[in-house]
């Protein structure tokens, strides 16, 4: 395994490193790498991802190359990555990258870019080195652009299309499929796997609150999964127990609220766990929001961080932890000798034909300069309609009598007004009739997304001596109040 002291994903702990390997068991530690790592403008930290290869470790904006295995290693040296132009610099650009994948033919990789307007990007390539450093060629934009189609039926609505796109986490199916973070089929992030020869995009996890980051094992039959499931107290279920319709197109912009209350805050101050969680894949598909595979938290001072690898033989994992009192960190290791895994998944050639790709990089640069204002109308396909406007931090939903199956009808509206730096507030009265019912009555006041309680959610008592946050949501009989949350 690869150990660092300094630098994390954030890049909070500063950029000189020391890089050892050790057994598996903390014995026979051997340091291999020792140095400091230059900070580049629109990095986003140090993020460690070890090639296939095991000679080679991918920090983002450099990547630390060894003649022989990491374990031998003597001769490290430090080699830049050059993004392509589009993409590594400007005032559009956010981050050149948020996470990044190497696949298992050890020359592809894919990352997130995020952009000024806090939208995203996602990019696969080739890792090519060339001279005295790497150059990432081949690029392609691989997430949705546009997320409507005009509506040949309604000359005033649009078709929403499924959006591809997210978080990368990890390269799969031997390269050809990536797992990500997304919006699927819930308004509060899930775990999807989106196929890059067809983009078609595959639900992994179907929680009502928030889960990502799910790191498949070798057989791919388990994955091990960040969660607030474990937690009650401050998971964000209640804003994502009612299904809406379209919620990758139409998202209400919750999920940065979610994943600062309910990941960032419990890493902070905030009670509360976010697993990680063990999970059978085909049971997470199928299971709905019953299945909740096992809880691997075994300490409440003790909080998740990634990044998380699997041992080849598919029954051991590790993953990183850190104190929430004294920031100290610590390897925690899961044993399943009970496992009878299936045969590793073999590498296979990463998909370069990708017919929905977009060559053209440029388009960052205009899609992070867009406002982004929407205002459209999406017809249900059996009655009604939506009406979706977004921009400036506010996006509204009214759904009027909109009906995609003729049984499940919804009716009400949705608010949100979202501001980092502030208060943001989130509002919904709204209905869902039919064979699995459902009602959203719900005020939410919301602090601002930094300190030690992100996205606090605050029950103060407004002019009115009523409480600015309050509300339930119920959905096939289950309901969630407002009130069991923690602030």
């Amino acid at each position: 395994m690869t150990l660092d002291s300094g630098g994390d994903e954030g890049g909070e702990q500063g950029r000189s490193i020391n890089l050892a390997t050790a057994n598996d068991d903390g014995s026979e530690m051997r340091s291999f790498f020792s140095g400091n790592i230059p900070e580049r403008p629109l990095d986003n930290g140090l993020r460690y991802m070890v090639f296939p290869d095991n000679r080679r470790i991918f920090i983002g904006d450099f990547v630390i190359e060894c003649s022989t295995s990491l374990e031998t290693c003597s001769d490290a040296r430090l080699l830049p990555v050059a993004y392509p132009a589009e993409i590594a610099s400007g005032a559009h650009v956010a981050y050149r990258w948020s996470e990044m994948v190497v696949a298992p033919d050890n020359r592809s990789v894919a990352w997130t870019t995020l952009l000024a307007n806090y939208s995203a990007m996602v990019f696969v390539g080739e890792l090519l080195l060339k001279d005295d450093g790497y150059v990432i060629t081949k690029t392609q934009i691989v997430s949705t652009i546009n997320p409507f189609s005009a509506d040949p039926e309604h000359p005033d609505g649009v078709i929403p299309q499924t959006v591809r796109g997210g978080e990368v986490k990890q390269f799969m199916h031997g390269g050809t499929s990536l797992s990500l973070a997304g919006l699927l089929q819930r308004d509060i992030a899930d775990s999807v796997v989106h196929h890059l020869a067809t983009g078609e995009m595959e639900a992994v996890t179907l929680t009502p609150g928030y889960t990502e980051t799910t790191i498949f094992s070798p057989d791919e039959r388990l994955g091990v999964t960040m969660t607030t499931r474990f937690s009650p107290r401050s998971d964000p279920a209640i804003f994502g127990l009612v299904p809406r319709p379209y919620p990758d197109s139409l998202n209400i912009n919750l999920n940065m609220l979610a994943y600062s209350y309910g990941v960032t805050g419990v890493r902070r101050q905030r009670a509360g766990n976010i697993g990680p969680a063990l999970i059978d894949i085909e049971r997470s598909k199928i299971g709905g929001t019953d299945y909740h595979g096992t809880n691997l938290n075994s300490d409440p001072e003790w909080v998740y961080n990634s990044p998380l690898s699997w041992h080849p033989s598919s029954t051991r994992a590790m993953w990183i932890e850190q104190n929430r009192d004294t920031g100290k960190r610590r390897i925690q290791v899961m044993h399943i000798p009970e496992y009878r895994p299936g045969k590793t998944v073999a590498a296979k050639p990463t998909p370069t034909s990708l017919p929905y790709a977009i060559t053209d990089l440029s388009v960052a640069k205009s899609y992070a300069r867009s406002g982004q204002d929407i205002d459209v109308k999406v017809y249900g396909k059996a009655s009604g309609y939506i009406s979706y406007q977004r921009g400036a931090g506010l996006v509204r939903k009214t759904y009027v009598d909109f009906s995609d199956d003729g049984t499940s009808v919804y009716s009400g509206t949705e608010t949100t007004k979202a501001n980092p730096r502030a208060n943001s507030t989130y509002s919904a009265d709204m209905t869902l009739s039919g064979p699995k019912p459902g009602r959203m009555r719900l005020s939410v006041t919301f602090g601002p997304i930094t300190g030690d309680l992100p996205a606090k959610i605050l029950f103060d008592k407004g002019d009115d001596g009523k409480r600015i946050s309050a509300g339930f949501a119920e959905y096939d009989g289950r309901r969630l109040q407002l009130s069991d949350l923690q602030p």
